[in-house]
């Protein structure tokens, strides 16, 4: 399996794939765009089986598939997934494929987003408040501890509309902003660790309709 620059030249990377495709059966594959870094994996698995940087960055827009060299293809697109959390404070977890993820929410006060080394609440682990306080304050907690950075961001969440939401953790740098602007708040970890699941609950009198973006 190749990835190639837009002009056909060079191969970016190549590696050994014996047998990742069948056509008597779907495989899942997963595709994710991180600072300026291609990383593609299985569905299932965490770590990706081939990675390259983009050595002249772009804005991507749109994707393309097609197959050739005497082969044909079914192809199978997962969208956005939705999720509803009650008010219990309760994470719901989801594999993180690459170093961010973006979602909608829409719920009173307190989106709380957990960042864990499994598909459960983990130590260490990062929680990410995002309208918390009454829907006045955000922060990020270490460890259930101590918040390492609390922020003014009046009414950041809204129960009446979508907002939408972006989070990156590349190396321990945890920032949170809106979808397409500045991050409004960020923190740095002076010890990193690997993040592979993204938790999202509501509590303290809200509930939340979310959308993941996948």
């Amino acid at each position: 399996m190749q990835v190639g620059r837009e002009a056909r030249t060079d191969d970016l990377v190549k590696v050994d794939t014996p047998d990742v495709l069948n056509e008597e059966e779907y495989r899942e594959f997963w595709v994710a765009l991180d600072n300026d870094e291609i990383k593609v994996g299985k569905g299932g698995d965490i770590e990706p089986f081939m990675q390259c940087p983009i050595p002249e960055p772009f804005t991507i827009t749109h994707y393309g598939y097609s197959t050739g060299w005497g082969a044909t293809g079914w192809w199978q697109f997962y969208g956005d997934k939705q999720l509803t959390t009650e008010d219990c404070l309760t994470y719901n977890f989801e594999p993180a494929y690459g170093d961010s993820v973006s979602f909608s929410v829409a719920c009173n006060n307190d989106a709380h987003v957990a960042l864990a080394s499994g598909p459960e609440e983990t130590t260490p682990m990062y929680e990410l408040f995002i309208g918390g306080w009454e829907n006045q304050h955000s922060a990020i907690r270490l460890n259930k501890g101590d918040d390492m950075i609390k922020v003014e961001t009046p009414d950041a969440v809204c129960s009446d509309e979508e907002r939408k939401f972006s989070v990156s953790f590349k190396d321990g740098r945890i920032k949170v902003g809106y979808m397409d602007t500045a991050p409004f708040m960020e923190w740095t970890d002076p010890e990193p660790w690997k993040i592979t699941h993204v938790g999202y609950c509501t509590g303290w009198g809200a509930t939340g309709k979310w959308q993941i973006h996948i």
